[in-house]
């Protein structure tokens, strides 16, 4: 027998079989090749472009050089066998060449006078470079004796192949039709019915230029912007657009939201909400429905009353 003050004893339950979160671990897409590469190894270095710290792949075996892209979106999470991950993010390799993370070093050091290689990539993480770095005479002058490899830093070099690099790039975006104008759409995605052979030249080495800016210092993106002469309002966009895009435009039910978040970058997540409004044809009234119409008429509403006169 149980007073008002003595709560009966619930039975004990089982307890809940929770799994920890998986949250000491990365979403990394990567070839099958690299994977079982045994020395293939992830190494922390300055940006070339900002010098916050990024990750960098090395695959000895190739000799290559890869860059970690981290692709954010919010409210995501990964689910691995029977645990969650509460981080979504997924990571991806690019391919990055070495030069770009030793040229600011050469910059600042060997600007006046010709550092070893050696010397130059003697901190912790630049010397696993030593062994990618094979053409630094494309941005520097080799000085005194060939064996010790001393660079001094030179300018009109490493303006020479940042070029070359803009205008290859520029090749390969024609080629493989990618979209450089207003919306810069890629054709494997989405059919175009506009060819590559309309758009300006300039277009494409402006697209080809920003893309190679993401990795240099914003006083040397100035000095490549200038080898081009590119116009000073260069309108990417061309007079015959896409039907898609013109159709995406003129639609006034359509509504694009663009929404930043600051998570290692600014991010533009845009998301296009449309909505149709069916219209419908009026029933035409039966005969009972017309004289319960007629009647009605002239009559009052029950509100009416409760009216303030």
């Amino acid at each position: 027998m149980t007073t008002r003050s003595q709560k009966p004893k619930s039975s004990p339950e089982s307890p809940l079989k929770t799994n920890k979160r998986v949250e000491s671990s990365w979403i990394l897409l990567i070839k099958d090749g690299l994977f079982e590469n045994s020395n293939f190894n992830i190494i922390t270095l300055p940006h070339p472009a900002h010098g916050k710290p990024a990750k960098y792949a090395l695959d000895h075996i190739h000799n290559k050089m890869y860059e970690l892209v981290l692709f954010s979106e919010p409210y995501r999470s990964w689910f691995i066998d029977e645990t969650v991950k509460s981080d979504g993010n997924l990571l991806l390799l690019t391919p990055v060449n070495p030069l770009f993370l030793v040229l600011p070093r050469l910059r600042e050091q060997c600007s006046s006078r010709a550092v070893p290689l050696e010397d130059l990539l003697s901190e912790k993480g630049y010397s696993k470079l030593l062994d990618y770095v094979t053409n630094i005479d494309l941005i520097g002058d080799l000085k005194g004796p060939a064996d010790m490899k001393a660079y001094k830093y030179n300018e009109e070099k490493t303006l020479a192949w940042l070029e070359g690099r803009v205008k290859k790039l520029a090749t390969v975006l024609r080629e493989k039709n990618i979209h450089v104008t207003s919306g810069a759409t890629s054709a494997t995605f989405v059919a175009s019915n506009i060819g590559n052979d309309n758009i300006d030249e300039e277009i494409y080495l402006k697209y080809a230029h920003g893309m190679v800016s993401e990795y240099l210092q914003d006083d040397l993106v100035e000095l490549l912007e200038k080898k081009f002469h590119f116009k000073p309002d260069l309108i990417e966009s061309i007079g015959k657009k896409r039907k898609s895009e013109a159709t995406d435009i003129s639609d006034p039910n359509k509504k694009v939201k663009q929404e930043s978040n600051g998570v290692n970058g600014d991010s533009i997540d845009i998301s296009i909400n449309q909505s149709y409004t069916e219209v419908k044809k009026e029933r035409p009234l039966s005969a009972k429905e017309k004289a319960r119409q007629k009647a009605a008429s002239g009559t009052k509403t029950i509100s009416s009353f409760f009216t303030k006169k």
